[in-house]
């Protein structure tokens, strides 16, 4: 199965739903693994990057894909990888998806 730029921009969509959802959530206080300021200064402005670069036709060879928030969940801000926490799944996915599978 191919991972089309279609997906992939698909996948960021959903992944600034579940940023919205999660602020939402934690406005009521509502714990999750993102705080509000990782995901409004970070996980949202790189997504919305993404979103630019694919618009603009302008993403990078496979040699120079990785996504930042991806590798803060573990080397930066100490999430619990076995949480079912949503973006805790969509964000490594979609690095694994950016950096190997994407047809481009």
């Amino acid at each position: 199965m191919s991972y089309s730029l279609f997906n992939f921009k698909e996948d960021i969509k959903e992944i600034l739903s579940v940023c919205q959802e999660d602020l939402d959530a934690i406005s009521v206080g509502q714990k999750r693994q993102a705080t509000k300021w990782q995901i409004q200064e970070t996980i949202i402005p790189e997504m919305t990057k993404l979103l630019e670069m694919i618009d603009n036709g302008g993403i990078p060879p496979k040699n120079q894909r990785y996504i930042l928030s991806a590798a803060y969940i573990t080397r930066g801000w100490d999430w619990d990888i076995w949480s079912n926490d949503k973006l805790n799944y969509k964000l490594p996915t979609l690095d694994t998806n950016y950096r190997y599978n994407l047809d481009e």
